[in-house]
């Protein structure tokens, strides 16, 4: 069989379907298009696992937070509930050191109580608890309860005059509020002239009758 004619040039000339100036549009373009789409959707779930871990991160240092405040909270209530328990003794024994007589003050078991006072009053501060001074202080109603009111010449109106049961913080709260008498300022004597005024004249109305 005779070959196709063939013009002169023919075997120099590429075939058009293979010219490399044309675009490659066969499977290994579409083939690189599918690899990108997966390349994104990788990227985004990367994206989405590292979103989901930081905030697991955060819930978890939130939550360790959480629970040593928690701790925290517990261990000072059971440090209250234990400086309560003991108050009403070192009470009973503050006041019986005031009303000691000073003909028994130099006794040994009178020396005796004023030393068990002490160390009682040691064991609760090294628990962290403070007495309220309130002595010459104005009255606070979140630290002190008022239980009356007295004229003073020594306190002003509002402040603290005497103190009838001592008031305890614990870390900075108060665990129980003193028990207090506040000064209503020096005693007002306006009140009193008008009445020795009035008995004056009575009387110069009687002597003149």
């Amino acid at each position: 069989m005779s070959e196709p004619n063939r013009t002169p040039g023919d075997e120099t000339q590429p075939d058009a379907t293979t010219r490399p100036d044309q675009p490659a549009t066969g499977p290994s373009s579409a083939s690189e298009t599918e690899l990108r789409q997966q390349l994104e959707d990788t990227r985004a779930k990367c994206q989405t696992y590292l979103d989901l871990a930081q905030r697991a991160q955060a819930d978890f240092v939130n939550y360790k937070r959480r629970v040593e405040q928690e701790r925290s909270d517990y261990a000072r209530s059971a440090r209250a509930e234990s400086i309560l328990k003991a108050l009403p003794t070192l009470d009973d024994l503050e006041r019986a050191v005031a009303s000691l007589p000073a003909s028994l003050a130099g006794s040994d078991w009178a020396q005796g109580i004023v030393l068990i006072e002490r160390k009682l009053h040691a064991v609760i501060e090294s628990e962290g608890a403070k007495p309220i001074e309130a002595v010459g202080k104005p009255f606070d109603p979140w630290q002190q309860e008022a239980l009356a009111h007295e004229p003073s010449t020594q306190f002003p109106a509002g402040t603290v005059s005497r103190v009838y049961r001592t008031g305890y913080s614990l870390d900075g709260r108060v665990i129980r509020p003193a028990q207090v008498v506040v000064s209503s300022g020096p005693p007002d004597e306006r009140g009193q002239a008008p009445a020795q005024q009035a008995g004056d004249e009575s009387k110069q109305t009687g002597g003149a009758a």
